[in-house]
């Protein structure tokens, strides 16, 4: 289950990751994406061409809350495997998210298990500017989301064989101006 940032230290056990900043970039050149606000933030600066950034801790064990504000669309976050570098895939025009060891979501209506999008089912789709609270479950193999403006909520189980840990943050930015903020 994932919990807002309120109720996380003293209902859930779970660390919240206030030092968390971005330091790897991965992009078919240098001005795909970059890292900005001294490693607290990364956007898109090129209108083509996919890039991702990769979190500087390594989650091992535990329960960890990462706080990511999204702002516009193309945006995919969540984890993969720390020992695993990101790899274009040229048969899915770039992108970063469609190998094995990549979980996480989509801003709007998605899913990615496994590196494979799934269409999910929401209520609310414009997210511009939501706040979504990440929590990684690295004893149990599982990964939630919770969107902080709509209160939804979602998890996946982790495939350690094919995502094994330790586990980083993963962001991957498609579209321009794309932006994601830790908070």
């Amino acid at each position: 289950m994932a919990c807002s940032y309120e109720e996380s230290v003293e209902s859930c056990n779970v660390n919240l990751v206030n030092d968390e900043k971005l330091e790897e970039t991965y992009r078919p050149n240098d001005d795909a994406i970059q890292i900005v606000d001294n490693g607290r933030a990364c956007e898109k600066i090129r209108l083509s061409a996919y890039g991702c950034a990769l979190g500087k801790h390594s989650y091992h064990s535990g329960i960890h809350c990462i706080r990511l504000r999204v702002c516009g669309h193309g945006v995919v976050f969540g984890i993969r495997s720390r020992n695993i570098l990101p790899v274009p895939d040229d048969y899915a025009w770039g992108r970063y998210d469609s190998g094995p060891s990549t979980y996480g979501w989509t801003r709007d209506d998605g899913r990615i298990s496994n590196g494979k999008f799934a269409k999910r089912n929401l209520e609310t789709m414009n997210r511009d500017e939501h706040v979504f609270a990440l929590t990684l479950n690295c004893d149990k193999h599982r990964l939630s989301v919770l969107d902080e403006n709509t209160k939804e909520k979602d998890e996946l189980k982790i495939d350690i064989l094919h995502a094994p840990l330790p586990w980083c943050l993963f962001i991957q930015l498609s579209r321009f101006r794309s932006r994601v903020s830790l908070v």
